[in-house]
């Protein structure tokens, strides 16, 4: 298309601030009119969405381009955080940990096979196509994906409905008492204030791992290359081993923690390992393979638990807008940490890099080992315990 890096990165950019209050009012929404309608409607915008990317790319018109990458990222949260809802309602009782864990690492797997598919399906087409209509044929494909998505959706929203059909039928209610008309009242915004400190603190320890971690994989290939001397190829494997390790590892240590429990040991131990690649990688020569499959680990056993770990400390009726708030909190640091990232290489080198991101992950161990026992302040239904202490969330009925 002939445009600049910066024109291209802005496809990008664009995509993480748009996210922002996507997370933030997506959350909202979809707790507001459900799981089933907001999954099916949210995947179907995705699919226009890039559809209008791909016409742009037709054309050759960037801006129609850049305005689809904003839509799509102001459409797309409502949609993941469904899907959380959905797993959450489905798993909680058992395999919660394994479901959320395959979830992550499944679309870890499709990000690497579709960035090693979109190159021979360019080539296929621009055998067969003019070369100024390539790339939006080739885009297209993903207008497919995105119908599938949809459809995928939808079939989610009815085996949800059916089943509480069946559970209604098989146990329907006695009486309709006062908690239970408290409990269906439409969420508001100021409920957020009634949301326990634990949330915010799993939030806050997530978001500031995250910080960490995918910085450095943007930046990693040039900093194994430059510090250990290694060729681009070879940086690039090392620097892979990140998410390679993570997707594999991912359902086994969900499996684990569903069997023994103990999830906050889980995560603590997810950021200890963090925090000890990033001073490897600082102050040690070794092997930087050992360095970034420690890293792996640390990543998968963090996103294992911290998600999760909110259904434990938020009310069900309350679990999308706290998903969204959790994800917006991860995005807004995103935003604003890309541009301290760029800042310190470009100023001051990859050393004071990595000291920046020891920092964040040793703050994110500060947050957790800082935790307190909490308990949701007007809940009727539920008794949430979330102990730092004991590094344990038990979620019991009354």
């Amino acid at each position: 298309m002939g445009i600049s890096k910066t024109q291209y990165m802005g496809f990008y950019s664009t995509l993480q601030w748009t996210n922002i209050p996507s997370s933030l009012l997506g959350g909202f929404l979809v707790d507001r009119i459900g799981n089933r309608l907001s999954m099916p409607i949210s995947t179907g915008l995705i699919a226009a969405s890039h559809t209008l990317f791909a016409v742009g790319a037709l054309f050759k018109n960037y801006w129609v381009m850049w305005v689809a990458r904003a839509l799509f990222g102001l459409v797309a949260a409502p949609s993941a955080i469904a899907n959380d809802n959905l797993t959450v309602k489905w798993f909680q009782q058992s395999m919660l940990n394994m479901v959320m864990a395959m979830k992550t690492s499944l679309g870890r797997v499709c990000s690497v096979l579709t960035l090693n598919i979109m190159d021979p399906i360019y080539d296929f087409v621009s055998a067969r196509t003019q070369p100024m209509y390539t790339l939006g044929v080739t885009l297209f494909t993903g207008s497919c994906c995105g119908l599938l998505c949809t459809l995928a959706a939808k079939l989610a929203a009815v085996i949800d409905r059916r089943s509480d059909v069946q559970k209604h039928i098989d146990h329907p209610p006695v009486a309709k008492d006062d908690s239970k008309k408290e409990e269906s009242k439409f969420i508001r915004i100021s409920d957020v204030r009634r949301f326990p400190s634990t949330f915010w603190l799993i939030a806050i320890s997530s978001a500031l791992f995250y910080l960490q971690l995918f910085p450095f994989v943007t930046q990693g290939e040039l900093f194994f290359a430059t510090k250990y001397s290694r060729s681009p190829k070879e940086a690039n494997t090392i620097n892979s081993m990140v998410y390679m390790v993570g997707a594999v590892s991912m359902p086994l240590f969900g499996v684990a923690i569903d069997r023994v429990g103990r999830n906050l040991y889980f995560l603590m131990t997810g950021l200890v390992l963090g925090l000890t690649s990033h001073i490897m990688m600082t102050f040690t020569f070794v092997e930087p393979y050992v360095c970034t499959v420690i890293l792996g680990l640390g990543y998968s056993l963090v996103t294992t638990t911290c998600w999760p770990l909110v259904s434990y400390a938020v009310p069900l009726r309350y679990l999308g807008t706290a998903f969204g708030i959790m994800g917006t909190i991860i995005s807004v640091g995103q935003a604003i940490d890309t541009y301290f990232v760029g800042f310190i290489v470009d100023t001051a080198g990859y050393m004071v890099l990595e000291v920046f991101f020891t920092m964040f992950n040793d703050s994110s161990c500060v947050v957790v080992f800082t935790g307190r026992v909490n308990r949701w302040p007007s809940e009727s239904k539920y008794k949430t315990t979330c102990s730092f202490s004991q590094a344990t969330c038990v979620r019991q009925t009354l």
